[in-house]
């Protein structure tokens, strides 16, 4: 087989397969929102505990951004998500055997070597099987916006299921969400690696050559006014997403609604979120340069509505409505946000670039990530869920006026409007100087 004929090959099996792979093992199905139900029911762990080792998570992504790029650059594309959903496996044996805080930390800190690894491999994996073309973009963004479509459907399907198997057994749940992992692990294996490297030690990888080049990435990166913003951007969505996912079951755990009431009203979120995964496009091309900031305050809004309600929602039914209201909204945008965020980072870039553009957007949501998990775990720990979200509502709407004021001028401009220093890896500017 020539090469040429091995690339077609690994393009189209790494294309028909990348769907179907990321509705299994984008994030963790029969798990979350019943993770928090286990924790603090069955596990008899604090809410404020549960969220805090969030905090932790982000924190270790931190701390192993370098490392992940330097796995992800020996092992190649193809093997570091493999390794990446074989940890996650062990992950949720752990989540399982988990007794206090310390043991979460362990977890957490297995789950994050997972995510970091997987997070630079998997988009870099479907941007590197995609022939180079004008409509590369857009075909990114299908591809990608399927799979996450297709995850939150299953996701919706397994809250319902997982509710209803919590009021059975508290562990039946998680020992489901293991299954599935297994299998996205067995799936993994049929991925082609897109990038043929020649043979390298990791004493090579770290080396200076190594080091410099990530030098280099991350230097380009830290330049450009247009990665500068969504980077921002990235900072200060994340955290509140991440926030909100516990905060809204803790809300509704606090106006006593059953584990298979929260997994119905967790499933119609998901529900909602594939949707708008599903609807991106239409949504960008209608806001262009505001998508980003119009998810942000509006997910910022719900959630200050969502907690005055919540002060009274145990007492009003059209209280507890609107509540639930908020948290179909965050769903929407938690749908929207991750399938155009991607979109947005993989602009102007190339094989050169693309990991260490995904890495410095792991390791910027996770400053954020940490910032916010330690102040939501402290007011958790103070006062009840909904007092918590007037004051996370107040003060993320403000940062997000602030952070359109930033943004506004560096983000949506038409390509021969930003510098040749922004473009530089811009793989449709190489393909157009070959021809």
């Amino acid at each position: 087989m020539s090469n040429k004929e091995e690339i077609q090959k690994m393009r189209k099996v790494n294309m028909k397969i990348f769907p179907t792979y990321k509705k299994l093992a984008w994030d963790y199905l029969f798990f979350y929102t019943i993770d928090f139900l286990f924790l603090t029911q069955i596990k008899g762990i604090s809410a404020a505990d549960v969220v805090l080792k969030s905090t932790f998570y982000s924190f270790f992504i931190i701390l192993l951004q370098i490392p992940a790029n330097i796995i992800v650059e020996f092992l190649g594309r193809k093997n570091s998500v493999i390794l990446g959903n074989i940890l996650n496996c062990f992950y949720m044996v752990v989540i399982m055997l988990s007794r206090n805080l310390g043991d979460l930390i362990f977890a957490e800190f297995i789950c994050a070597i997972a995510f970091s690894i997987k997070d630079i491999a998997e988009p870099s994996l479907l941007n590197e099987s995609i022939p180079p073309s004008k409509y590369k973009g857009k075909i990114y963004s299908k591809i990608n916006s399927k799979g996450a479509s297709g995850y939150y459907l299953f996701n919706a399907i397994s809250k319902i299921v997982a509710g209803f198997l919590f009021t059975i057994n508290g562990y039946l749940p998680i020992v489901c969400s293991l299954v599935v992992l297994v299998m996205v692990s067995i799936i993994s294996i049929g991925f082609i690696e897109p990038l043929k490297r020649s043979k390298r030690n990791i004493n090579d990888l770290l080396g200076k050559k190594q080091l410099k080049d990530m030098k280099e990435g991350f230097a380009y990166i830290l330049k450009s006014n247009r990665l500068k913003a969504l980077l921002l951007c990235v900072s200060l969505i994340s955290p509140l997403l991440a926030i909100l996912s516990n905060y809204h079951v803790s809300l509704l755990e606090d106006l006593k609604l059953s584990a298979n009431v929260i997994g119905i009203i967790a499933a119609i979120g998901s529900f909602i979120s594939s949707y708008a995964s599903k609807k991106q496009e239409k949504y960008h091309n209608k806001l262009k340069n505001r998508s980003m900031i119009t998810l942000a305050i509006i997910l910022s809004i719900s959630t200050l509505i969502g907690g005055i309600c919540g002060l009274k929602a145990e007492d009003y039914v059209v209280l507890l409505i609107i509540v639930i209201i908020t948290n179909i909204i965050y769903n929407f945008c938690q749908g929207m946000y991750f399938t155009i965020i991607d979109k947005y980072l993989r602009n102007f870039s190339n094989k050169e670039i693309d990991t260490k553009i995904f890495s410095a957007k792991n390791l910027f949501s996770n400053i954020g990530r940490m910032i916010g998990g330690l102040f939501a775990s402290f007011l958790l720990d103070k006062m009840k869920t909904a007092y918590c979200m007037i004051i996370l509502g107040i003060i993320f709407t403000i940062l997000y006026i602030l952070m359109e004021k930033y943004m506004k001028s560096r983000i949506g401009l038409k390509p021969e409007e930003y510098s040749k220093e922004e473009t530089k890896y811009d793989e449709q500017k190489q393909i157009k100087q070959e021809f």
